[in-house]
């Protein structure tokens, strides 16, 4: 349980503006890079390839399940179409992702300097590799003892990478960028 005084314990470096900054610049990479994926992208042939690959693999394990081997070899047979298939999507993929990665790292890069890549949001309990210690910035981020000697941490990277994941599937689904039927 965390002490009652916690929040008289946090340091005054803890502002609110900087949180916010950064779910707005997630927000925003996520919209852009959302626009992008729907101009550069074939969305209704992904669609496509995506039903078309989950049907032949709900198929191949079905075979496999059921030891039918003559459905097997038959299966593998489409096996190189269904591979080529995958790797036309994953170029289709990789294409804003390659046209927006430098600008994006720019902006992560210039937002964690304005920030000071210091750590920004208070965790209720240490997690390993996540929280980093309060009596240190940076340096003791993987320490296991930080939770025991000082209040536990998110640093900026961790911060922005949960605001992205949060707001990415949800822009996702805005724009219609699911492959999903």
């Amino acid at each position: 349980m965390l002490p009652p005084d916690l929040f008289l314990a946090l340091p005054s470096s803890v502002r609110w503006t900087d949180l916010f900054l950064v779910v707005l610049m997630a927000i925003g990479v996520n919209l852009l890079y959302a626009v992008g994926r729907r101009k550069l992208t074939d969305v209704e042939k992904m669609r496509r390839y995506n039903f078309e690959l989950k049907a032949f693999r709900t198929e191949m394990t079905q075979a496999m399940k059921e030891g039918d081997k003559q459905k097997q070899e038959k299966l593998k047979k489409k096996q190189q179409q269904m591979n080529k298939m995958q790797m036309e999507m994953s170029k289709e993929q990789l294409k804003p992702t390659l046209l927006f990665m430098i600008p994006l790292w720019g902006v992560y890069f210039l937002m964690s300097s304005y920030i000071g890549g210091g750590l920004l949001a208070v965790l209720p309990i240490f997690i390993p590799y996540v929280a980093c210690s309060g009596s240190s910035l940076v340096t003791h981020c993987i320490s296991s003892t930080a939770f025991a000697s000082s209040i536990p941490w998110m640093p900026f990277f961790w911060w922005y990478m949960v605001c992205s994941f949060t707001f990415s599937t949800l822009i996702n689904r805005l724009f219609g960028l699911t492959f999903d039927y």
